[in-house]
């Protein structure tokens, strides 16, 4: 069996602290305890998107105490969504399918939640019709914020000095999955979530690229330290952040707070790690053609 810290952790430098010392630690524990069973890691999967549906839906009543057990419950979705992944690692059922129902799920569950705010304010607070226009803004900009902070850990393991990572890029995909319909919608989805994230970041895209390819240097320590001060920054717009800001809305009574700093700081934080992601990577990318117009002068 694998030591605790292969199955908790996805790499000690792309960890927030809250995943590291809660979320992945529970998340373990109830993999291990399912372990035995016949419990699948996609059935917990559906469980965790059960749980979260349930947690959006309290969030449409303007009563403090239900408001928070709708937190809570979201948190305790969360601890599923971490438990799924690991369950399938110790069982050795891990496949991509399984992160991109995974990664659904995550989507699902927060739409959810942005939907139920959406009616809470039309109808509970009087907002009208502009809670649409700021709950799309929300939606759109929280799937690119998502898009981002994976891409950005994905990419720090594979080219970083850690290695690793499970970056897929769209040439990794094939353009029609096997199996049902559901399947190749799921597919489809993925294969558009892939290609956002390279029109976000097509300089490390093409890093990736040559690294894949021979042409870049693989396990960057020059990379690893450049993106050391970016990787805590990315806790500003990942998820955990995200039920801290919905308890203190909910607990001001203005839950709109919570759509606004998802909709406007998180967007400029957004902006600033996606620049200075792709900064870093054009000057690996410098770097890498540099190393190999040496080499070629040395044939």
């Amino acid at each position: 069996m694998r030591p605790q810290s292969a199955l908790a952790l996805k790499g000690p430098s792309v960890e927030e602290w809250t995943d590291v010392h809660f979320f992945r630690p529970v998340g373990i524990r109830i993999a291990r305890a399912l372990a035995p069973t016949r419990a699948t890691a996609d059935q917990v999967t559906v469980v965790g998107l059960v749980i979260g549906l349930a947690a959006g839906h309290l969030l449409v009543y303007q009563r403090l105490w239900v408001n928070l057990a709708g937190v809570a419950l979201l948190v305790c979705s969360d601890l599923f969504d971490s438990a799924d992944g690991q369950l399938a690692r110790l069982k050795g059922t891990s496949t991509r399918f399984g992160r991109v129902i995974d990664g659904l799920s995550d989507t699902l569950r927060f739409l959810n939640l942005y939907v139920h705010l959406f009616v809470r304010m039309v109808h509970g607070e009087g907002w009208g019709w502009p809670a649409l226009a700021l709950v799309g803004v929300v939606i759109w900009s929280h799937s690119l914020q998502g898009a981002a902070v994976d891409f950005i850990k994905n990419a720090y393991l594979e080219l970083g000095a850690e290695g690793g990572g499970e970056t897929d890029l769209p040439e990794d995909l094939a353009p029609e999955a096997p199996g049902g319909a559901l399947a190749r919608a799921v597919h489809r989805l993925y294969r558009a979530y892939v290609r956002r994230q390279v029109t976000m970041f097509p300089v490390t895209y093409r890093a990736l690229q040559a690294v894949r390819s021979g042409r870049g240097p693989a396990g960057s320590e020059r990379w690893a330290e450049r993106q050391a001060g970016l990787l805590p920054v990315l806790t500003l717009i990942a998820t955990n952040i995200r039920f801290a800001l919905l308890a203190a809305a909910v607990v001001a009574g203005h839950v709109e707070w919570f759509l606004w700093a998802t909709a406007v700081p998180m967007n400029l934080v957004l902006v600033g790690v996606v620049l200075l992601h792709e900064r870093n990577a054009a000057a690996l990318e410098r770097a890498s053609a540099g190393r190999a117009g040496v080499a070629a002068v040395g044939d």
